[in-house]
Protein backbone atom coordinates (compact mmCIF):
# COMPACT_ATOMS: atom_id res chain seq x y z
CA UNK A 1 0.00 0.00 0.00
CA UNK A 2 2.98 2.57 0.76
CA UNK A 3 4.29 1.49 -1.95
CA UNK A 4 1.33 2.23 -4.15
CA UNK A 5 0.99 6.12 -2.63
CA UNK A 6 4.88 6.47 -2.80
CA UNK A 7 4.52 5.87 -6.77
CA UNK A 8 1.26 8.29 -7.05
CA UNK A 9 3.37 10.94 -4.66
CA UNK A 10 6.21 10.71 -7.53
CA UNK A 11 4.34 11.02 -10.26
CA UNK A 12 2.65 13.72 -8.67
CA UNK A 13 5.87 15.67 -7.75
CA UNK A 14 6.92 14.39 -11.08
CA UNK A 15 4.20 16.27 -12.80
CA UNK A 16 4.80 20.25 -10.56
CA UNK A 17 8.46 19.60 -11.41
CA UNK A 18 7.49 19.53 -15.43
CA UNK A 19 4.99 22.08 -15.07
CA UNK A 20 7.55 24.25 -13.16
CA UNK A 21 10.66 23.60 -16.02
CA UNK A 22 7.56 24.63 -18.54
CA UNK A 23 6.87 27.88 -16.74
CA UNK A 24 10.66 28.82 -16.28
CA UNK A 25 11.17 28.19 -20.41
CA UNK A 26 8.51 30.68 -20.72
CA UNK A 27 9.38 33.10 -18.41
CA UNK A 28 12.60 33.18 -19.60
CA UNK A 29 11.51 33.12 -23.27
CA UNK A 30 9.07 35.93 -22.38
CA UNK A 31 11.91 38.50 -20.69
CA UNK A 32 14.43 37.43 -24.10
CA UNK A 33 11.72 38.35 -26.42
CA UNK A 34 11.19 41.57 -24.51
CA UNK A 35 14.79 42.27 -24.42
CA UNK A 36 15.14 41.95 -28.39
CA UNK A 37 11.77 43.83 -28.80
CA UNK A 38 12.78 46.77 -26.83
CA UNK A 39 16.26 46.73 -28.85
CA UNK A 40 14.65 46.61 -32.00
CA UNK A 41 12.01 49.31 -31.00
CA UNK A 42 14.75 51.70 -30.09
CA UNK A 43 16.16 51.21 -33.62
CA UNK A 44 12.74 52.08 -35.09
CA UNK A 45 12.31 55.12 -33.01
CA UNK A 46 16.12 55.90 -34.43
CA UNK A 47 15.07 55.33 -37.73
CA UNK A 48 11.79 57.85 -37.69
CA UNK A 49 13.99 60.48 -36.14
CA UNK A 50 16.43 60.72 -38.69
CA UNK A 51 13.09 61.19 -41.44
CA UNK A 52 12.04 63.70 -39.22
CA UNK A 53 15.42 65.41 -39.25
CA UNK A 54 15.69 65.06 -42.68
CA UNK A 55 12.02 66.69 -43.08
CA UNK A 56 13.69 69.43 -40.82
CA UNK A 57 16.89 69.91 -43.19
CA UNK A 58 15.19 70.42 -46.66
CA UNK A 59 13.41 73.49 -46.27
CA UNK A 60 16.60 74.79 -45.08
CA UNK A 61 18.11 74.11 -47.99
CA UNK A 62 15.33 75.12 -50.23
CA UNK A 63 15.61 78.55 -48.22
CA UNK A 64 18.95 78.56 -48.70
CA UNK A 65 19.05 78.18 -52.05
CA UNK A 66 16.44 80.85 -52.75
CA UNK A 67 18.57 83.78 -50.59
CA UNK A 68 22.02 82.73 -51.66
CA UNK A 69 21.30 81.17 -55.39
CA UNK A 70 23.54 82.47 -58.13
CA UNK A 71 26.14 84.03 -55.74
CA UNK A 72 28.37 80.81 -55.25
CA UNK A 73 28.82 78.20 -57.61
CA UNK A 74 30.29 75.87 -55.45
CA UNK A 75 27.65 76.64 -52.97
CA UNK A 76 24.57 75.75 -55.32
CA UNK A 77 26.08 72.54 -56.02
CA UNK A 78 26.57 72.21 -52.85
CA UNK A 79 23.23 72.52 -51.50
CA UNK A 80 21.94 70.45 -54.95
CA UNK A 81 24.08 67.76 -53.83
CA UNK A 82 22.22 68.06 -50.52
CA UNK A 83 18.78 68.09 -51.68
CA UNK A 84 19.43 64.96 -53.67
CA UNK A 85 21.18 63.36 -51.38
CA UNK A 86 17.82 64.07 -48.64
CA UNK A 87 15.88 62.63 -51.34
CA UNK A 88 17.79 59.47 -51.17
CA UNK A 89 18.05 59.15 -47.35
CA UNK A 90 14.18 59.81 -47.20
CA UNK A 91 13.73 57.19 -49.09
CA UNK A 92 16.43 54.82 -48.11
CA UNK A 93 15.13 55.38 -44.50
CA UNK A 94 11.34 54.31 -45.23
CA UNK A 95 12.83 51.33 -46.86
CA UNK A 96 14.83 50.23 -43.88
CA UNK A 97 11.60 50.97 -41.79
CA UNK A 98 9.40 49.20 -44.11
CA UNK A 99 11.97 45.91 -43.32
CA UNK A 100 12.12 46.67 -39.58
CA UNK A 101 8.64 46.47 -39.43
CA UNK A 102 8.38 43.04 -40.66
CA UNK A 103 10.19 41.67 -37.62
CA UNK A 104 7.57 39.71 -35.53
CA UNK A 105 8.08 37.77 -32.80
CA UNK A 106 4.82 35.49 -32.73
CA UNK A 107 6.17 34.22 -36.02
CA UNK A 108 9.11 31.99 -36.37
CA UNK A 109 11.91 32.63 -35.19
CA UNK A 110 13.84 31.98 -37.99
CA UNK A 111 12.27 35.26 -40.27
CA UNK A 112 12.62 37.32 -37.23
CA UNK A 113 16.67 36.19 -37.26
CA UNK A 114 16.66 37.09 -41.08
CA UNK A 115 14.93 40.29 -41.03
CA UNK A 116 17.71 41.44 -38.96
CA UNK A 117 19.76 40.07 -40.73
CA UNK A 118 18.81 42.27 -43.44
CA UNK A 119 18.65 45.07 -41.72
CA UNK A 120 21.96 44.98 -40.80
CA UNK A 121 23.11 44.46 -44.24
CA UNK A 122 21.54 47.66 -45.14
CA UNK A 123 23.05 49.46 -42.25
CA UNK A 124 26.25 48.50 -43.27
CA UNK A 125 25.93 49.24 -46.82
CA UNK A 126 24.77 52.80 -45.65
CA UNK A 127 28.20 52.93 -43.61
CA UNK A 128 29.93 52.43 -46.92
CA UNK A 129 28.47 55.05 -48.55
CA UNK A 130 28.97 57.44 -45.58
CA UNK A 131 32.39 56.71 -46.00
CA UNK A 132 32.22 57.93 -49.44
CA UNK A 133 29.76 61.03 -49.05
CA UNK A 134 31.58 62.29 -46.22
CA UNK A 135 34.60 63.33 -47.46
CA UNK A 136 32.62 64.75 -50.74
CA UNK A 137 30.50 66.84 -48.24
CA UNK A 138 33.63 67.50 -46.71
CA UNK A 139 35.30 68.95 -49.82
CA UNK A 140 32.22 70.70 -51.13
CA UNK A 141 32.21 72.84 -47.44
CA UNK A 142 35.77 73.60 -47.81
CA UNK A 143 35.14 74.58 -51.34
CA UNK A 144 32.66 77.00 -50.77
CA UNK A 145 34.91 78.52 -47.74
CA UNK A 146 37.59 79.32 -50.25
CA UNK A 147 35.05 80.61 -52.48
CA UNK A 148 33.92 82.75 -50.22
CA UNK A 149 36.47 83.33 -48.70
CA UNK A 150 35.35 82.77 -45.13
CA UNK A 151 37.08 84.31 -41.99
CA UNK A 152 39.83 82.08 -40.01
CA UNK A 153 36.45 81.73 -37.41
CA UNK A 154 34.49 80.37 -39.57
CA UNK A 155 37.19 77.97 -40.61
CA UNK A 156 37.55 76.56 -37.40
CA UNK A 157 33.80 76.48 -36.83
CA UNK A 158 33.94 73.81 -40.18
CA UNK A 159 37.08 72.12 -38.91
CA UNK A 160 35.04 71.57 -35.61
CA UNK A 161 32.08 70.34 -37.39
CA UNK A 162 33.99 67.88 -39.68
CA UNK A 163 35.49 66.63 -36.84
CA UNK A 164 32.34 66.24 -34.83
CA UNK A 165 31.06 64.32 -37.83
CA UNK A 166 33.83 62.14 -37.97
CA UNK A 167 33.21 61.24 -34.78
CA UNK A 168 29.58 60.64 -34.66
CA UNK A 169 30.33 58.57 -37.35
CA UNK A 170 32.83 56.56 -35.35
CA UNK A 171 30.74 56.29 -32.11
CA UNK A 172 26.81 55.37 -34.11
CA UNK A 173 29.23 52.54 -35.63
CA UNK A 174 30.09 50.73 -32.67
CA UNK A 175 27.01 51.74 -31.04
CA UNK A 176 25.21 49.67 -33.81
CA UNK A 177 27.34 47.05 -33.54
CA UNK A 178 26.49 46.73 -29.88
CA UNK A 179 23.01 46.87 -30.28
CA UNK A 180 22.77 44.17 -32.99
CA UNK A 181 25.33 41.40 -31.28
CA UNK A 182 22.95 41.62 -28.54
CA UNK A 183 19.57 41.33 -30.75
CA UNK A 184 21.07 38.38 -32.64
CA UNK A 185 22.35 36.85 -28.80
CA UNK A 186 18.59 36.96 -28.04
CA UNK A 187 17.29 35.93 -30.92
CA UNK A 188 19.58 32.97 -31.28
CA UNK A 189 18.60 32.41 -27.43
CA UNK A 190 15.37 32.16 -28.28
CA UNK A 191 15.43 29.99 -31.06
CA UNK A 192 17.38 27.43 -28.75
CA UNK A 193 14.48 27.87 -26.29
CA UNK A 194 12.19 27.12 -28.89
CA UNK A 195 13.60 24.18 -30.49
CA UNK A 196 13.44 22.85 -27.36
CA UNK A 197 10.59 23.12 -26.37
Amino acid sequence: MELEELKKAWAALDDRLKKSESLKETVISEMIQSKAGKSINRLMNLEVLNIVVILIIIPFIVFSLERRGGKFPVWDVLMIFCAVLCLIIFIWELYKIHGLMKIDFSKDIRDTIYYVNQYNVKIQREYISVYIIGPVLGILGILTYAEAKATISLWVFLTCILILAAFMIYYSRKSFDKKIKSIMKSLNELKELREEE
